[in-house]
This record gives structure tokens, sequence and C-alpha cells, in this order.
């Protein structure tokens, strides 16, 4: 077996302290957010850099924001009670399937699952609630900063950092709690012929993840258009109020609905996507445990802590060293984040193929019989390296060719109205 130059300690310590740092790192960032007073005056201390010049009357808008947090914080505990209750159906039949298998009874295996599947869905609601909570604190935080003397920079950073807020705390407790159930389960599972075991159990991980983004991405979606439209029509037909009026109970239904869907919903399908395709990944090169080892088994895994790392240190691009002080920077500085963090992924995932990867290893073919393929790290990362520098491409081309059909299109939209006037 050829072993690579990081040892199994050192594996599990980068992959655990990669993860506590991105989770550090969110609470660093809320920090910040939080510092901004609604009050819309300075409120003393470190207050007072982040809201300085800043005088309005945020009155109504406390009661808004007061109104949009009491709405989705009922519909997420009404949601999630419901959710509790599927994992813990679910997850029996879970048991059940995957113990009887090839018409034996194998309780170990489907136990394990049903655990990880639990894991899984509890992550994702924990990561669809903080996605939530942190939007609705930091919308109402935004429109402050957007009335001070600096609004592009300062509106910028404070929903930027919100966002850093749902991602690292996302990714970093997505990567502990998936690392730590597979360290749990190797005790179950210590020879690396049994780690195909221990990987296929580790799949109720991200089908626990994916159950509960459906129900928050399809449940969040159908409340916001019922409550939305309904609104909408009460309000604009009966009592002829406009759509975004204050006094429309569409303007709060729509951003509850916002929050609990585009927010809550996507907190929780991003985690489901990530704990797929990392346990995808574990289950299709388990094999690798054979001839490499537990470090180049887990190189998935590895490979998202590293991605912690290049996207903390890139965040402070748009925040500090670029930052955004017109309308156009806003898409100028979203653009440098996905072009710097992929460049910099480039060495960054080739180090950690060459450090956590031996010189060579086998692969089983997954299509073919008897067929095991010998690889060598620069392989493994290339393929991750083509991924981000297509996802990048794909994201630019997309941004580009909307942007350029829009302008036609709200022309042609102009010159309707004006022929129909």
């Amino acid at each position: 077996m050829a072993d690579s130059i990081a040892s199994p300690a050192a594996t599990d310590a980068f992959i655990i302290v990669s993860s506590i740092i991105g989770i550090l790192f969110a609470l660093f960032q809320f920090k910040l957010v939080s510092r901004i007073s609604l009050t819309g005056a300075p409120g003393g201390g470190n207050q007072e850099t982040l809201v300085s010049g800043v005088n309005i009357d945020t009155t109504k808008l406390i009661g808004i924001y007061e109104a949009i947090r009491e709405g989705a914080d009922s519909f997420l505990k009404a949601e999630y009670t419901i959710c509790a209750y599927f994992i813990v159906a679910f997850g029996i039949v879970v048991l059940l399937l995957v113990s009887y298998t090839g018409g034996e009874f194998h309780i170990e295996e489907g136990g394990l699952t049903a655990v990880s599947f639990v894991a899984g869905g509890v992550t994702s609601i924990v990561s669809g609630l903080i996605g939530m909570k942190v939007a609705v604190y930091s919308n109402a935080r935004t429109t402050v900063m957007a009335a001070g003397p600096n609004a592009w920079t300062d509106a910028f950073n404070t929903a930027f950092r919100a966002g850093a807020v749902m991602g690292f705390s996302l990714c970093g407790l997505g990567i502990l709690m998936l690392y730590l159930t597979a360290l749990a389960f190797r005790v179950h599972y210590p020879v690396a012929e049994d780690w195909i075991y221990l990987t296929e159990s580790l799949t109720g991980y991200g089908l626990g993840g994916s159950s509960i983004a459906m129900f928050g991405r399809v449940g969040g979606g159908i409340y916001t258009k019922a409550a939305d439209v309904g609104a909408d029509l009460v309000g604009k037909v009966v009592h002829g109020i406009p759509e975004d009026d204050p006094r429309n109970p569409a303007t709060i239904a729509d951003n509850v609905g916002d929050n609990v869907g585009d927010v809550a919903g996507m907190g929780s399908d991003l985690f489901g996507s990530f704990a797929e395709a990392t346990c995808a990944a574990l289950v299709i090169g388990s094999s690798i445990g054979l001839t490499g080892g537990w470090d180049a088994m887990v190189f998935p895994i590895i490979v998202s802590a590293v991605g912690i790392a290049v996207c903390l240190v890139c965040s402070f691009l748009a925040t500090h060293i670029f930052p955004v002080k017109t309308e156009a920077g806003v898409e100028n500085a979203l653009k440098l984040q996905l072009i710097s963090t992929t460049v910099l992924m480039i060495p960054a995932v080739y180090g950690a193929a060459v450090g956590f990867l031996p010189p060579s290893f086998e692969l089983n073919a997954a299509v073919g019989i008897d067929k095991t393929l010998t690889l060598s790290p620069w392989e493994a990362a290339v393929c991750v390296i083509m991924g981000a520098v297509g996802g990048l491409v794909i994201g630019l081309l997309t941004e580009y060719f909307t942007s350029h059909s829009y302008k036609p299109v709200r022309e042609v939209a102009n010159s309707c109205k004006t022929g129909a006037a």
C-alpha cells in the first residue's frame, strides 16, 4: 500500500480544523452584521464605526422587519415540526429496507444508514434555519446602511457578509458532521476491505439532506405563491392598495415567502447538493482505500475543506481590497469572487492532491468488470480543476448572454407600450 505524505491523524486534524474555522468565520461575519443598529443612529462602541453618519427614521422599517421575522419563524416552526416527524418515520423505513438486502437481514448496515440519514436531515434543518435567521436579521440592516453616506459600499458589505454567514456555516457544519459520522462508522468498519460498507452507509447522509431540501424549496415556494397572489388580489382588487405598499399584506407575505423558500430552502438545497455529491464520490472512490489508505478515500471531503480556506481568503477582496462604490461595482465584485476563488483553487487542489494522495493508487472502474485504474495525484487534481473551471465558464457565459439579451427585450416591451398608447 502506497502511503501519502500526510498521516491519518493529520488528515483528521486538517478536515476538522478547517470545518471549525469555517464556522468561526461565519460567527465573525455575523458579529460584523450585528454591529449595525436598526435605530439609524450610532450605537456607540463597535457600532459607531459601521453606522456613523446614518440618521434616518426606521420606525416603519422595524415594524415591517418584526412582521417578516414573526411570519418566517412561524412558518419554519410549523414546517420543521412536520420534517421532524418525517425524519423519524422515514428513518425507520430506511432502517428496514437497507437492512434486508440479498435475502438476508443486516441490521448493522441498515442501522448505520438510518443514523446517517437522521444526521443529514438534522444538519439540513439547521442549515436552513441559520440561513433564514441571518437573512431576516440582515435585510433591515442592509436597508439602514443603504441610507448612509457610503451607501454602495456599506450596503453591499452587509449583504455580502450575511451571505457569507450562511455559506461558511453551512459548509463548515456539513463537513464536520459528515466526517465525524464517517469516523464513528470507522469504529465498526476498521478494515479497509469493509470501507465500501462504510461509504454506502454514509449515503443516508445525502438522502436526509435532500429530503429536507425538498420540503424547504417546494413548501416555501408554494407558500410564497399562495400568500403573495392571494393577498395581492385582495389588496389590489378589493381595496385598491398598490402591490408594494406597506399596507398591503402581500408585502409581508412575499418577503416571508422569500426568506423561507429562497433562503431557508436554498440553504437546505445547497447542503443537500454538497452532501449528495460528497457521499457519491466517497462510494465511487471507496476502493482507493485498499491501496491508498484512509487519506486517499476521504479526498472528496478534503477538497471541500480546502475550499473553505480559499473562499475565506478571497472574501476580503470584495469587502476590503476592491470595495463596491457604484452600481456596476456590485456585478464586478461578484464576478471577482467567482474568478478569484476558481483561480486560487487550482494550486490549492493540486497541493492537497499531492499531500493527501499517495504517489499512485488504484481505483476500480465504475463501468466494466474486473477493471482497475492506476492513477496519480495530478490526475485527481485535474478532475476537480476541470469541474471548477467548467462551472466558472458556464456561469460567466450565462450571465453574459442573459445581460445582453435583456436590453433588446426591454426595447421591444417599451415599443409595444408606446404603440398601445
